[in-house]
């Protein structure tokens, strides 16, 4: 038990103390933050690499037609990302919720056996 509470019971203690919808509300808003630098990374990055032929097709391009097709990946990346995020800090908060609960159930049993050890000690 010791293990537990150095270890991964203190990520699932910090957990269990939010709301379902609480933790995940904060965990999907996280998500979405580095969901959107990541993409904005990765434009930069893509702008960066194609610099010599973006330049050249720039005055050519239509941009409105650009942003646009940039928008509609950003947000197909945003709602698979969200979508995944959610399912598994759904799993990670059911999870941390069960081993708090059987963590609890062990320390109930261990004070019982503590209180009879000193019931017996007393007679």
């Amino acid at each position: 038990m010791a293990a537990y509470e150095e270890h991964q019971g203190k990520k699932d203690i910090s957990i269990s103390e939010y709301f379902r919808g609480d933790y995940i509300s904060f965990q999907l808003l996280k998500s979405a933050i580095y969901a959107t630098v990541g993409f904005a990374l990765a434009v930069a990055m893509y702008v960066l690499y194609n610099m010599e032929t973006f330049l050249e097709d720039f005055y050519k391009m239509d941009v409105i037609e650009f942003l646009k097709d940039i928008l509609s990946k950003y947000c197909l990346v945003m709602a698979i990302y969200l979508v995944v995020s959610y399912f598994v800090y759904s799993y990670r908060y059911h999870r941390a919720k069960k081993h708090v609960k059987q963590y609890n159930q062990l320390l109930r049993a261990l004070l019982q056996m503590i209180n009879i050890d000193r019931k017996g000690r007393k007679q």
